[in-house]
């Protein structure tokens, strides 16, 4: 049965009004910043940090191809079996292109990167359908798959499926820090850092398959076969780190010089595995701050510990409160979540305070009421604006924002000008997290990079803040496009997904699709067949009515989607669905037989 035309009609009287209802609005009292938007933007910083090929006409207008020479880079002093895999030829080189810049820096981390993808994965696995619902779904798979394809590229595997060799970082970082310039205009030289089984560095191997596992989770559905890809080549980096125990801080030396241990990126890789599947669950249950083995955190959730990522992602998976716990005593061991009180604990602040935000949604348990929620809550509104400067530190949002940052590609200066001289911005960074207010205040200067520089990390932790943030307490992610239409740095037209890598069912022609009276395989509502009536199928719909050729629906799912009571789909019939969402209406007035 379809709606009913009361309903129907009551529907589209209020179509102006649900437009700037939160489609996710537990508490929308609450809802201060639109946190929606704010998460869909800050995908665009990984855009703004693209290596390589692919990002001439990308989604950034002021950004293009760079660095397009590391597809032919130097093999350098790597020899014996494992240059014969990555280098079969003998010509002496290796393509290492794409992938991201770490930060407003240019070199590449395999570290920081495996880091970004696992804390992305991380805001999906905690928060399903956010990206959805803040309608950037096809944006957030493009990045995770931008980094992945990258981490895998740069993995070169044996005959037998064992991992050779990794070319884990590229780029010398004095030789780069040395270049105040954007990268498209660089030609300096960028060497390989390689590592293998007899000199490895056994948490970059780790990171790295977590990075690859979580890709796996984040792709398990929309494309199976890319998954099992990331999950084969993260597999092989998890037994290379444990069977060949290192750490060569070679070229990471000064900027992430990682310590002896490397138990948390195991665990949490093999965490991410047993999610996808693809492995045994882990058995590390931690206790004030010991994981088994005397492994003791001691520190936040960052690129060189992630013990508390691990407890997230397990409490989350399995409900034991041993991993809540945990995250309790961490968060108060870390001075804490609590209102009127920003937690300025150490450098880069912002990056710092979205990780222990993390620890905060996840204790609460999904209530936006309780007071580690309003804790955290308060903590990302004061980062987004509600602080005595005024100043949002994302980039772009809100009224005011840094202007003099330390980000080459976007302030690269001129003329001899670099940071040194304090340029202002030529471009705006859309979504880039910066280091903002720490315990001694801060100063919006371009040299002062512990303030106004972002990397791959933060903005991998302010991906999960506002996304706990996003399901909590709201948003109204359709903002989002007026600003991408009125800014000149963002492509707006730039279409993210890829039929050859994200298949769509074939099109149809939504009007000639007579439903049935009672087929028994109906559920109205569910556009995209997946059993339940979401965001994602008012998502779908939207989608499938303005590009038909592109975003079709499956017979059944347009029989499913039409339920406004007149013929044929409209976005009257998503405007429903996000009554539904909202709470406005019941799916059983759209379906009273269920």
């Amino acid at each position: 049965m379809k709606i009913t035309k009361k309903i129907a009609a009551a529907a589209a009287s209020a179509v102006m009004a649900v437009s700037s209802i939160p489609v996710a609005a537990l508490n929308t009292s609450a809802a201060d910043h639109n946190y929606m938007e704010a998460l869909a933007m800050s995908l665009y910083f990984f855009d703004s940090n693209a290596c390589g090929t692919g990002i001439t006409d990308g989604p950034l207008t002021w950004r293009g191809d760079c660095h397009t020479y590391d597809a032919t880079a130097s093999v350098g002093s790597l020899d014996g079996s494992a240059k014969s895999v990555v280098d079969p030829d003998g010509d002496g080189k290796v393509d290492v292109s794409g992938g991201w810049h770490d930060a407003g820096d240019h070199i590449k981390f395999n570290l920081t990167i495996g880091f970004a993808l696992s804390s992305l994965g991380i805001s999906d696995y905690l928060n399903p359908g956010i990206y959805e619902k803040a309608y950037c779904r096809d944006h957030f798979e493009y990045e995770m798959r931008w980094g992945a394809d990258y981490l895998m590229k740069t993995t070169f595997l044996d005959n037998s499926g064992n991992v050779a060799a990794v070319a884990h970082t590229v780029a010398e970082g004095g030789t780069d820090h040395s270049f105040w310039s954007a990268p498209e205009v660089q030609t300096y030289d960028r060497p390989i850092f390689w590592l293998t089984a007899s000199d490895n560095n056994s948490s970059v191997s780790c990171e790295m398959a977590a990075g690859l596992g979580a890709a796996a989770y984040v792709f398990k559905d929309s494309d199976p076969e890319y998954s099992a890809k990331c999950a084969k080549y993260a597999k092989a980096l998890l037994e290379f780190g444990t069977k060949h125990v290192g750490n060569n801080t070679g070229g990471i030396g000064g900027f992430y010089s990682t310590d002896a241990q490397y138990q948390d990126e195991e665990a949490i890789a093999q965490a991410w595995l047993w999610i996808v599947g693809e492995g045994d669950k882990p058995t590390r249950v931690p206790k004030n701050k010991d994981y088994g083995g005397s492994q003791y955190d001691g520190w936040v959730y960052s690129w060189d510990k992630v013990w508390q990522g691990y407890a997230a992602l397990m409490y989350k998976a399995t409900g034991d409160t041993a991993f809540k716990d945990e995250l309790i005593v961490e968060i108060q061991g870390q001075n804490g979540m609590k209102v009127g009180t920003y937690n300025t604990n150490g450098w880069g602040t912002s990056r710092i305070n979205c990780a222990i935000q993390m620890d905060a949604y996840v204790v609460a348990d999904g209530d936006p009421n309780s007071e580690y929620a309003q804790g955290a809550k308060w903590q990302l509104d004061y980062m987004l604006g509600d602080n005595n400067l005024g100043y949002s530190f994302l980039l772009g949002f809100g009224e005011k924002w840094p202007v003099h940052i330390h980000h080459r590609a976007a302030n690269p200066g001129g003329e001899g000008i670099t940071s040194a001289q304090n340029p202002s911005a030529k471009y705006t960074n859309y979504g880039m997290l910066v280091g903002g207010i720490d315990a001694n205040g801060y100063e919006d200067h371009a040299d002062r990079y512990q303030y106004t520089e972002g990397a791959l990390d933060y903005n991998g932790c302010f991906a999960i803040a506002s996304a706990c943030a996003s399901t909590l307490f709201g948003g109204d992610a359709t903002t989002f496009d007026d600003i991408k239409k009125s800014a000149a740095e963002i492509n707006a037209d730039f279409k993210f997904a890829d039929e050859s890598t994200n298949p769509t069912e074939p099109p149809t022609e939504p009007s000639t699709v007579i439903p049935s009276d009672n087929p028994s395989d109906t559920l109205y509502g569910d556009a995209n067949c997946d059993g339940n009536v979401t965001i994602a199928d008012a998502t779908a719909i939207l989608q499938a009515v303005g590009n038909p050729d592109k975003y079709g629906l499956s017979e059944q799912g347009t029989i499913n989607a039409d339920i406004n009571g007149e013929v044929g789909i409209t976005p009257d019939d998503a405007i429903i669905i996000k009554k539904i969402d909202a709470g406005m209406l019941s799916i059983e007035d759209i379906n009273p037989a269920k």
